[in-house]
């Protein structure tokens, strides 16, 4: 999760080193802000013993969530990005009472827009070079 080439379509920059990789992951487990009305959900996705990737929901009231998901390039294209978050979604409706799913990708990362039209994710809008999208599960 350190190449740069993950980062070019996200908001962060890559982390500088094994160890602030490791405290972005940390504070990432510890949750949303206090009073937020928000519940983080983070799930890592390992290949073997190494992890390549990660999915998120940030649950937001009592059945809508939005997720996101990165994962490092070795594993681009094989379908493990897509099986990830379809777990993440089952889990989100089975476990969670999640009924209604939000998403958003850059209008330039075609790699992600097709793997939530793959995913039944719907346009919604855009703004500000972003594409929203939903979808109920």
């Amino acid at each position: 999760l350190l190449d740069p080439r993950i980062y070019a379509f996200l908001d962060a920059a890559p982390p500088d080193s094994v160890a602030s990789l490791r405290e972005r992951i940390a504070r990432q487990r510890r949750g949303a802000p206090a009073g937020s009305g928000q519940r983080w959900l983070n799930w890592s996705v390992f290949r073997s013993n190494t992890i390549v990737g990660y999915t998120q929901a940030t649950i937001q009231g009592e059945s809508l969530a939005s997720i996101a998901y990165v994962f490092t390039p070795a594993v681009w294209g094989t379908g493990l990005a897509q099986t990830a978050v379809e777990l993440t979604m089952a889990e989100l409706a089975e476990r969670h009472g999640i009924s209604q799913l939000l998403a958003d990708t850059q209008s330039d990362n075609f790699p992600s827009q097709g793997l939530l039209a793959r995913l039944g994710f719907a346009e919604q809008s855009r703004s500000d070079g972003d594409i929203h999208y939903a979808r109920a599960i």
